[in-house]
Formats: structure tokens, C-alpha cells, sequence
């Protein structure tokens, strides 16, 4: 009898035990998921309130090219001062958190030194990597944007780095913003890889985006012609830079695959970046190989890079020859439009038409590196002027301020009274 007691009392305990510490844990993960979803409430606010206290911008329609002065970018190139020069690289950064793999500074500068980079700029995310600054070619540079679609500028020659971005959909105002923002902390504010993500940077965004000098068209993970003619075609006058955008310098085919001859007397910081902003550059796309080791791509870097020797006006006649015989040129104008394309030859020549706004080259050789030329543009003289085509529409950006503002403090005080019955109960 009494040990039928006990173990009646024992199981009665047990189970009010069970409650109480099933209760417990329920109140612990309650607690969990409230912490957690005020958490998720409070990014959610601070991406809109980032989001919609961007100025309202108007774009004004393009213009094309047009006049009778050509413009050459290349008119002071001298063929045998050819810097080769890679600006987009990542070291590992946060902790692993960016994506720069095992990149270590001096792991990135012996690879690409080995690989016959003269200028070897790294560009972490959202931080200026200031290894070797003593040296007289360093340029202070990073990659700016946290933004799921990708919409990421390369900043080159930056004073400091811009924390404020947009973590989610960026319309056209957004877009201009940034770069409007950017261009006043740092030399070069460069739409990076404008393709790499079907919802970043539009083919379309170029008709109207302005204030830049440089276009990203060659990077690791995409090519954007596309994007590059659209601005070309509607009067930017922007030139092209090209970048590996490595993360893993062990990885082969994340080295020296995509990058920038710069045609600059000495590496010297201010010399790069005058024939950047100048156009006195080419892109270059360097066929990637597998299964080849480092010591064989500098090999064949060594033999089989092609530079260009040539790129000259003869009255409306464009000259380009290269130091090896190309297989194919293409020559490119309005809309990306072929409108010429000669074959098997070390000199090509071109008659610009009239209705041609601007002309650019693209040369394939044998191995199947590819060299893309900056454009030949038609202004009214010798005095360029770079076209604008926004401005804030502070009619429209008061307006909708006011909607937003109106919108918060709504939801502020309906949360308010909301806690106030509660505490009151």
C-alpha cells in the first residue's frame, strides 16, 4: 500500500515536472521567436526608410553623338608603354564573411606579379585595403554595395568608403543617387559587372544614367557589350575598364582571364589614372584553360598576348594594327551594331560614315584572346562636354516624403497605443 503511494506520488510529480518545464521551454522559444521577429521588423524598417528617402530624379532625353570632329582616344598612345593592370580582386575580409576565399595580400600580389601584372589593386567589400600604400602605383580602392540584385560599383581611387546602400530593389533615382554620391568621394565611380544579375544594372538603365567615366564591360563572370553600346548609342561618352573580379588566386581560371592594358609611360598612380579616365586603355579577354598549371598560363602569357600598335585618324579613315595578326576584327557602332568585319590580318582599316556616332574594335586572334577598344566619338569641336540627364524633381520628392513620413508615424502611434492598452491590462 505504501509503496503504491510513493509511486502514485512519484508519477504525479514527474508529470506536474513535464509541465512545468514543457511551459518553461515554451515561454524560452516564445521569447526566442519574439526577439526574432522584432529583429526581422527592424532590418525590414531601416531597408525601407534607406530605401524611400532617396531624392525623386527626372532624366532629361539623350543625345546622340554628333558633329564633325572625331575624337581618338588612343591619339597619344605610344605602342611600347602598355601597362597590364588588374583593379578588381578580393582578399579575405570580416572574418570570412565576404566572399575573398584565402586570399591574403601578399598571396594576391606574388600570384599576379608572377603572371606579369604591373598594377595589382585589390578591392575588398566596402573597405579600402591600404597594403603596399607606400608604394607609387598604389591606388585606394574598393567594391561598394550590399544589395541582393548585385547592383555593385567599383570605386578606384577612393578617399573613403560610402556605407549607405540599398539592400533590396533599386529603381532608376536609386541607381543615379549612388553614383551621383560616390563621384564625390572617389575619383573613378564604375558600374561593376552590369550584367551579372538579370535584376541589377538594366541594359535599359544606360539610356539615362549619367556621371560616371567607366563602364565594367569585362569581368571574370560576364561580359556587358550590351550594356556598354546602349550608353554609347545614346551619347555617354564612357569608356571601358576590364577586371578578373577574382576571389581565389589558387584557382587558375580566377587569374589574369580578364583585365586592362593601360597605356601609361610609368606604373605611376596618376599616369593609370589619366589613361583610364582618357580612354587610352583596352580591355583584354584572355582564353581560359582548365587544366593548365600557373607556371604554364605565365608562359603562355609571355608568348601569346597581343597588344595593340596602332590606332590612328586618317581624315574619317580608323587604322588599328596589333602586334600579331588577328584573326577577326570587328568594327562596332550604334546599338552594337556590326559594320565591318575583315579577317586574317595583322592592319585593319574602316571609312566612318556619316551616320556612324561612334565606332568601336574588337580583335580575335588565333589563341582566342579578344582586345576591346575604347570608341571613336563624333563631337561638335575639341571641347567635350559630357552630358547630364538628371536632376532631382523636388516637387515630386517633397510629395512623396511627406507620404512616407505620414505612413511612419502612423504605424508609430498605432504600435504605441497598441502597447499602452496592453501595459494598462
Amino acid at each position: 500500500m505504501l509503496y503504491d503511494s510513493i509511486s502514485f506520488f512519484c508519477i504525479f510529480v514527474n508529470s506536474e515536472l513535464r509541465t512545468l518545464i514543457a511551459i518553461h521551454c515554451t515561454f524560452i522559444i516564445m521569447k526566442i521567436l519574439k526577439s526574432l521577429l522584432y529583429t526581422i521588423l527592424t532590418f525590414i524598417i531601416l531597408v525601407v526608410i534607406t530605401s524611400i528617402f532617396v531624392p525623386s530624379y527626372s532624366f532629361d532625353e539623350p543625345k546622340p553623338f554628333r558633329g564633325d570632329y572625331l575624337h581618338n582616344p588612343y591619339k597619344d598612345m605610344k605602342p611600347d608603354y602598355w601597362v597590364q593592370a588588374n583593379f578588381h580582386a578580393h582578399t579575405r575580409q570580416f572574418g570570412g564573411l565576404t566572399n575573398g576565399r584565402i586570399n591574403t595580400n601578399e598571396m594576391l600580389e606574388s600570384v599576379y606579379s608572377a603572371l606579369g601584372f604591373e598594377h595589382v589593386g585589390i578591392s575588398d567589400y566596402n573597405k579600402i585595403n591600404y597594403y603596399d600604400s607606400v608604394n607609387p602605383s598604389f591606388i585606394p580602392a574598393y567594391e561598394h554595395g550590399y544589395g541582393i540584385f548585385k547592383i555593385h560599383q567599383l570605386c578606384i581611387g577612393a578617399e573613403k568608403v560610402r556605407r549607405l546602400d540599398y539592400f533590396a530593389f533599386q529603381n532608376l533615382s536609386m541607381k543615379q543617387h549612388t553614383l551621383n554620391r560616390l563621384e564625390k568621394q572617389t575619383r573613378l565611380a564604375i558600374p561593376a559587372h552590369p550584367s551579372f544579375v538579370k535584376k541589377g544594372y538594366l541594359v535599359e538603365d544606360m539610356k539615362y544614367l549619367s556621371n560616371y567615366k567607366l563602364m565594367e564591360v569585362l569581368n571574370g563572370f560576364r561580359i556587358s557589350t550590351a550594356h556598354w553600346d546602349t550608353a554609347l548609342s545614346n551619347g555617354h561618352l564612357v569608356y571601358l575598364i576590364g577586371n578578373d573580379d577574382s576571389h581565389d588566386v589558387t584557382d587558375i581560371t580566377d587569374v589574369a582571364t580578364r583585365f586592362t592594358m593601360i597605356n601609361a609611360k610609368e606604373n605611376e598612380a596618376e599616369q593609370l589614372l589619366q589613361s583610364l579616365e582618357n580612354g587610352n586603355a583596352v580591355g583584354v579577354d584572355f582564353p581560359i584553360k582548365y587544366d593548365e598549371t600557373l607556371e604554364q598560363k605565365i608562359k603562355r602569357l609571355e608568348n601569346d598576348l597581343p597588344y595593340i600598335t596602332q590606332v590612328e585618324l586618317k581624315d574619317d579613315t580608323l587604322l588599328i594594327s596589333a602586334s600579331k595578326d588577328f584573326s577577326k576584327i570587328k568594327f562596332i557602332g550604334n546599338e552594337g551594331r556590326v559594320l565591318d568585319e575583315q579577317k586574317n590580318r595583322n592592319t585593319a582599316s574602316y571609312v566612318i560614315q556619316a551616320e556612324d556616332d561612334y565606332v568601336r574594335a574588337e580583335l580575335k586572334f588565333k589563341d582566342g584572346t579578344t582586345l576591346y577598344l575604347n570608341p571613336i566619338t563624333r563631337h561638335e569641336n575639341e571641347t567635350i562636354v559630357k552630358q547630364r540627364l538628371d536632376r532631382i524633381n523636388w516637387f515630386k520628392t517633397i510629395i512623396l516624403w511627406g507620404i512616407y513620413i505620414s505612413i511612419i508615424l502612423m504605424i508609430v502611434v498605432k504600435v504605441a497605443k497598441s502597447s499602452s492598452r496592453r501595459v494598462n491590462k
